[in-house]
């Protein structure tokens, strides 16, 4: 008798697949936090960032315990926005620095081994330093079609050896086509979610969008092939959704799903890889 499983994947594979970022803050006056997060993920958002700069720790570490119980039924990434030891202490899937914050080296010390690293990029010459840090693993790239564009020829999102960006800054669901046709592949939206009046809707009208994007750039294809360490199957051949009960799961079983490094006393698996100034106003 086969049961159904969820495989927990690694975080460098959440992390390429990913679509839709989401920066909040705290939401400490409508005090909907868990409610809010929840229908984000039901929406389609890939990952959570926490960016609320008024909170104490133990309340910035409540905040991101409701981030992440919320987002585990569907693995969303929970982020934190430029605060290292904020994220070590929380053990947080990813930290974004940026782009006059500390070195990623710096704040790889203070972060858990696998987290993953954005940087915020406001110039060509914070994209070109982004790329070329071998501790950043995620770029956040200002959403003027200059930057766009230049992030696009530089770091070329169809091709898997590519560094994963996202544009951000002010972006609405009305921007998204120029954006994706100057190469744009993900995206970080702040305000156009958190002040939705239905915030899973309008997640999901962003989530559609890009993966349509996704869909009609066979390029892309080959980068969710590579996150998953498998090459696209050729025409005629079998479609990478069959089952085979005796296979080994695909996914790493690392995850930030119960906080391993909480408890684990072994070493868990590796998930190579990880996100912006004044990041709620995008």
């Amino acid at each position: 008798m086969l049961c159904s499983v969820t495989a927990l994947l690694g975080l460098d594979t959440r992390l390429k697949t990913a679509r839709l970022l989401c920066v909040t803050d705290a939401r400490v006056r409508s005090k909907d936090l868990a409610g809010f997060v929840n229908g984000l993920c039901g929406g389609g958002v890939d990952i959570v960032q926490l960016a609320d700069p008024s909170l104490s720790t133990k309340d910035a570490l409540a905040a991101l315990a409701t981030l992440r119980k919320a987002a585990a039924p569907r693995q969303a990434i929970v982020s934190v926005w430029s605060d290292a030891d904020l994220a070590g202490e929380f053990l947080a899937d990813m930290l974004v620095l940026p782009d006059d914050g500390v070195s990623a080296a710096r704040a790889r010390r203070r972060i858990h081994e696998y987290a993953l690293i954005g940087r915020s990029c406001h110039s060509r010459a914070d994209i070109d330093a982004a790329l070329a840090d071998p501790g950043i693993d995620v770029l956040i790239v200002t959403a003027d079609l200059s930057s766009v564009e230049y992030a696009a020829a530089k770091a070329p999102q169809g091709d898997p050896a590519s560094k994963p960006w996202f544009a951000a800054g002010g972006i609405t669901v009305d921007y998204l086509d120029l954006l994706i046709k100057a190469g744009c592949r993900r995206v970080v939206v702040g305000r156009a979610l958190t002040k939705a009046k239905d915030p899973q809707a309008k997640a999901s009208e962003f989530s559609t969008a890009m993966k349509a994007a996704w869909d009609a750039d066979p390029a892309m294809e080959k980068v969710v092939f590579a996150a998953f360490g498998r090459r696209p199957r050729a025409a005629g051949a079998e479609a990478s959704g069959t089952e085979h009960p005796e296979a080994p799961d695909a996914g790493d079983g690392f995850g930030s799903l119960s906080n391993p490094f909480a408890r684990a006393k072994s070493t868990p698996p590796p998930a190579d890889g990880p996100t912006i100034d004044d990041p709620i106003s995008n």
